[in-house]
């Protein structure tokens, strides 16, 4: 479905563009090496990415019109994308810290919890308040113990997963070709 580079056999994925300004988000006034890639851009890399194991390296392919080649703009583009996604690298460990935080907080939280649901079963009276708040305290320590579990082996997996697809973007050689 997609080329390979015959001296790397990276794949390729092939993207046609009529002017540098296209790569980039035309609400974004910054300069371009800070702007944004237009959403529609970066739905296709991803996308076409996406489609590719994640084993095997890709090349970014912008196709223009000759007209339109300028050295100065295609290393400002150039550079433009990289820090595009280092950007988004940045806010994706950044995630993935806080998925990790988060995950030590609710697994304390259910120790604690369960620690206390089974510490105060031993010689406390049997009644309808005491069943409430022990029955609670192991209810919350469950769902506590539950959600580190889930932010762990599902969120945090998701999230890797994102890291490496942008990671290998972030490391594609980015080439334009001109028609």
């Amino acid at each position: 479905m997609y080329k390979t580079d015959p001296d790397t056999d990276e794949f390729i994925i092939e993207i046609s563009v009529d002017s540098y300004n296209e790569i980039f988000n035309g609400w974004d006034p910054s300069p371009v090496k800070r702007r944004d890639l237009d959403p529609e851009v970066i739905e296709f890399i991803e996308s076409c990415a996406d489609d590719i194991p994640l084993r095997y390296p890709i090349e970014l392919h912008f196709y223009m019109p000759a007209d339109q080649r300028d050295e100065g703009k295609e290393r400002l583009s150039v550079e433009g994308i990289r820090n595009n996604f280092a950007y988004t690298i940045a806010l994706i460990r950044r995630a993935l810290s806080d998925i990790r935080k988060k995950t030590i907080i609710y697994a304390v939280a259910a120790l604690v919890f369960l620690t206390l649901r089974y510490m105060s079963g031993v010689g406390v009276p049997a009644n309808l308040m005491t069943t409430i708040l022990t029955e609670g305290l192991s209810i919350g320590g469950w769902v506590f113990l539950w959600e580190a579990f889930s932010l762990l082996f599902f969120s945090g997996q998701e999230t890797n997963n994102q890291l490496k697809r942008y990671l290998r973007l972030f490391e594609a050689r980015i080439i334009f070709k001109y028609r």
